[in-house]
């Protein structure tokens, strides 16, 4: 990487200090304390993530203690998601996108793919009905790389999942969550198990536990996952879209801090809020888990806490899989200081 380039304050640090009211005479530091940090200089530039489950850090089959409303002990056995539109924040509330690293084997141009277990979670003698297109990417991801030009930037937001289509460097409309399986314009959108051919597309996030004991059904059946897949949901086939098919249920959402340096802090997805509302140590639902379902109860509270409307508002309102709000208020993604 290049070393960032920071906007060097000019001689004045400020209006009230031109006009000679900016600066304490008796050398008290207090109001100098009370500042708000100037902000990021923009350049090159990394977007740290991290998956945690509270403050524990989570990787390939790390024991998770007293995750879910059971307080269930679980291993991760998935750890994966896609973010899209990765922009920095300006200090005029201007949302100015971070151009990825196309060098990046884990980026393809507005997209990027996290993959906090390395792939090495996949059990190869496990059959999940996955067409076996593509092998993992050899070991894991959790930067988004690029940059921006210099500026005053104070804030971060993202969207999680994979874009219907993005501009590529000639100006034209590549699909990217609608395309043939078999031949994906990037490796990124070749990982298998991300695929998701039932509904025509990708899933935009997979976690995967494996709860201690298994998961129980109510008739004494059990299951060794308790999944939670993210995807767009009733999706029609349609010649006139770019993928050639429409989603009733995007799915996709907005995530915002206002308050973001990239210089200390890292974004922490985490495993404890993420399934705070469900027991995955019992599912007496259609799927072990939720696999976006709408009509699956196990998926309400954990799309009430992404902020996304499961169904819709009304009969006919459309809203069903669109954001609950502008994305400020996760109840999943935090900021906290890195340890660089």
């Amino acid at each position: 990487m290049k070393r960032n380039w920071i906007l060097v304050p000019g001689l004045c640090l400020g209006l009230a200090a031109c006009l000679g009211g900016g600066v304490n005479s008796s050398g008290d530091q207090n109001q100098d304390a009370a500042r708000p940090d100037p902000g990021y200089g923009g350049g090159d530039t990394i977007v740290r993530f991290a998956l945690k489950a509270g403050g524990q850090p989570v990787g390939c089959h790390t024991r998770i203690a007293g995750i879910g409303s059971g307080q269930t002990q679980a291993t991760l056995a998935e750890g994966m998601l896609y973010v899209h539109d990765v922009a920095l924040i300006n200090s005029r509330g201007q949302e100015v996108p971070l151009r990825l690293d196309q060098g990046s084997k884990w980026q393809y141009l507005n997209l990027a793919l996290l993959d906090f277990a390395g792939g090495s979670c996949k059990d190869p003698s496990r059959d999940d009905g996955d067409t076996p297109v593509y092998q993992p990417l050899a070991g894991g991801n959790s930067e988004v790389v690029g940059s921006v030009p210099a500026d005053t930037y104070t804030g971060l937001s993202f969207q999680v999942g994979v874009p219907v289509s993005a501009k590529n460097a000639k100006g034209e409309d590549v699909a990217l969550n609608h395309q043939p399986a078999h031949s994906p314009p990037h490796p990124i959108l070749g990982v298998y198990w991300l695929m998701w051919e039932w509904q025509s597309g990708h899933r935009f996030m997979r976690v995967d536990l494996a709860p201690e004991g298994g998961v129980r059904r109510a008739d004494g059946s059990t299951g060794d996952r308790w999944a939670f897949h993210l995807g767009s949901t009733d999706c029609q086939a349609d010649a006139a879209a770019v993928g050639g098919y429409r989603c009733g249920k995007p799915n996709r959402f907005k995530v915002v801090f206002d308050r973001f340096d990239p210089k200390s802090d890292q974004v922490v997805l985490d495993l404890q809020s993420l399934f705070a509302g469900n027991d995955i140590g019992r599912d007496d639902s259609a799927d072990f888990g939720c696999k976006s379902n709408a009509t699956d109860a196990e998926c309400r509270p954990i799309f009430e806490r992404l902020g996304l409307r499961l169904n819709d508002s009304a009969p006919g309102a459309g809203d069903g899989g669109r954001p609950l709000d502008d994305g400020r208020h996760s109840r999943v993604f935090r900021l906290e200081k890195t340890a660089r």
